[in-house]
């Protein structure tokens, strides 16, 4: 969009105005961009807390030797159980 405008002092506003706009809508996308990665990082984090959760369940009902690799396997087939 051109704009003519015949006087060089609101030229000068405009010209400053049009650059504080695009410097703000860069650091605003620069933000959402790290906000972004934050929070998915803060998900990861708070998934791996389950996992360790239901691990340290497991070892709990399980025993610490409750499960042994023959568990696991029909002794018969030599499938999984």
């Amino acid at each position: 969009m051109s704009v003519d405008l015949e006087h060089e002092p609101i030229h000068d506003l405009a010209r400053r105005v049009i650059r504080l706009a695009e410097e703000t809508q860069h650091a605003a996308q620069v933000l959402e961009r790290r906000l972004d990665a934050l929070e998915r990082r803060s998900e990861a984090a708070g998934r791996a807390e389950r996992i360790l959760s239901v691990a340290a369940g497991m070892r709990t009902h399980l025993g610490r030797d409750g499960l042994s690799v023959e568990d696991l396997y029909d002794p018969d087939t030599g499938l999984p159980a």
